[in-house]
């Protein structure tokens, strides 16, 4: 079923000839690193089209590697890769670098591959930025991530705010924060928040056990 659905998105490709790529990575549940694969095209009505075409599994984060397994891959799926128009990642170095970054690596492939900076990823930038200039807001997502490195650290300790959290209705669980995505800190402090009164209970029954 896969196969046949992803042929059939490379014959719309190869119609539309011309294309664009988002690509992202990302740890999955089980740790493991996935390099997230979109291309964009447009259709002969002029629909603007979005098609999901593979994950690739651990190909590194260096931008070497990355153009390595991308090129492998499109090779794979039989599509042209001189006829990419457009490239779209978010900032960090390795995928928007100037010289050995993806975006820099694909341009000397297709010159045509314009380059688009992901915004949400720049506008998550713009906020985390703005937070941290104030030394009030460094020192409240500094601690809300203690908490959450206090709990993960330690097995047990997790096992136990979970029993406790679950006293909750509907599934609770506190959050890690993630540098690059703003959001995450909505998430985070939602967490605390709510869970407030168990987490209290939780960290008084650590300090009454000497075990801990």
């Amino acid at each position: 079923m896969s196969k046949t659905v992803i042929d059939n998105i490379v014959i719309q490709i190869k119609k539309s000839k011309y294309f664009s790529i988002i690509v992202d990575s990302t740890p999955d549940n089980t740790k493991v690193d996935q390099l997230t694969i979109i291309i964009r095209y447009i259709t002969d009505n002029s629909s603007i089209i979005e098609r999901f075409v593979g994950f690739l599994k651990s190909v590194g984060h260096k931008g070497e590697d990355m153009e390595t397994a991308l090129i492998q891959h499109f090779t794979d799926l039989d599509i042209n890769f001189k006829n990419c128009r457009g490239q779209s990642y978010d900032n960090a170095s390795n995928m928007s670098g100037i010289y050995n970054g993806l975006q820099a690596r694909i341009k000397r492939i297709s010159k045509q591959a314009l380059f688009v900076p992901c915004a949400a990823h720049s506008l998550n930038l713009v906020g985390s930025n703005a937070a941290e200039a104030t030394s009030e807001g460094t020192r409240f997502f500094f601690n809300t991530q203690m908490v959450f490195n206090f709990f993960s650290s330690s097995t047990s300790r997790w096992e136990l705010l979970e029993k406790y959290l679950n006293k909750i209705e509907g599934s609770l669980s506190i959050k890690n924060l993630c540098k690059t995505r703003w959001s995450s800190r909505y998430d985070v402090c939602k967490s605390l928040n709510i869970g407030y009164k168990e987490i209290l209970n939780v960290l008084e029954v650590i300090y009454s056990d000497k075990n801990q």
